[in-house]
C-alpha cells in the first residue's frame, strides 16, 4: 500500500503577511493617485483648450457688437430725421427720401458666436471650469445674448410693420441712391394726414424699441470685454 507524503508548507509569520498586504495596498494606492493626477492634467489641458476657443468666440462677438452699435446708432438718428421731416409743414419730402435712401430699415439679425458655449453644455464639460465665478459669468453672458437675439426679432417685426405703413405714402421711384436734385419736385405717393400720422406712429414704436436695442448692445459690449479680459488673465 502506497503512502502519500504531503509536501511541507512553510508557514509565514504575521510580519510577512502584513508586509505583503502593505505592498499590495501601496501599489493600489499609488496607482489610484497616478490615475487621478493623470486625469487632472488631462482635464486642465481640455479646460484650457475650451477657454482658448471661448476667447476666440468672444473676440468675434465684441467685434460684431461694435459694428451693430454703429449701425443701430445710425438707424436711430435716421429715424429721428424722418419723423422730423414728416412733422414739417409742408412735409420735407426731399429729406424724407434722402433718409430712406440710406436703407435704414434693413438689417441682418445679429450672429452670436456661441459654438464653444454650446459644446460645453452638450458635453457636460462645464464641470472642467475650476473657477465657478467664471463659469457663472459665461452662463450669464450666454443668457444675455439670447435675450438680445429674441428682442432683435421683435425689433425687426416692428420695422416690417412701419415699412408697410411707409409703402402707403412713399413713392419709391423718387428715391435716389447717389444724389438728390436741388429742386422741389419731390412728392409723396399720398398726402393723407391720417396715413402720414399712422406711419409716424409706427416709426415712433420702432424707434423706441430700436433705441433700447442699441442700449442692450452697449451693455453687453461691456460684459463681453470684461469676460474676455478675465479669461485671458486667468488662463494667461
Amino acid at each position: 500500500m502506497e503512502v502519500h507524503h504531503h509536501p511541507h508548507v512553510e508557514k509565514k509569520n504575521f510580519k510577512e503577511y502584513f508586509f505583503e498586504f502593505l505592498m499590495i495596498f501601496l501599489a493600489v494606492t499609488l496607482g489610484f493617485f497616478a490615475e487621478n493626477i493623470r486625469e487632472k492634467i488631462s482635464d486642465k489641458a481640455i479646460e484650457k483648450e475650451y477657454m482658448q476657443s471661448l476667447v476666440s468666440d468672444l473676440k468675434a462677438d465684441t467685434s460684431a457688437i461694435s459694428q451693430a452699435i454703429d449701425e443701430w446708432s445710425s438707424v436711430n438718428k435716421d429715424l429721428l430725421v424722418i419723423q422730423e421731416s414728416l412733422k414739417a409743414r409742408p412735409v420735407d419730402v426731399k429729406t424724407f427720401y434722402q433718409s430712406l435712401s440710406k436703407d435704414f430699415w434693413h438689417f441682418d439679425l445679429f450672429k452670436y458666436d456661441n459654438k464653444t458655449v454650446e459644446e460645453l453644455k452638450s458635453s457636460g464639460n462645464f464641470r472642467l471650469i475650476r473657477d465657478k465665478k467664471i463659469e457663472n459669468r459665461i452662463m450669464s453672458f450666454d443668457l444675455d445674448m439670447k435675450y438680445l437675439l429674441t428682442q432683435e426679432k421683435d425689433v425687426k417685426d416692428l420695422m416690417n410693420v412701419s415699412k408697410q405703413a411707409e409703402e402707403k405714402i412713399a413713392d419709391y421711384t423718387q428715391i435716389r441712391f447717389r444724389s438728390f436734385n436741388n429742386d422741389s419736385s419731390y412728392s409723396l405717393l399720398n398726402n393723407d394726414p391720417k396715413l402720414i400720422g399712422e406711419y409716424d406712429n409706427k416709426l415712433l414704436a420702432f424707434n423706441k424699441l430700436a433705441v433700447y436695442h442699441e442700449f442692450l448692445f452697449r451693455q453687453i459690449q461691456v460684459k463681453a470685454k470684461d469676460l474676455l479680459e478675465t479669461i485671458q488673465k486667468e488662463y494667461q
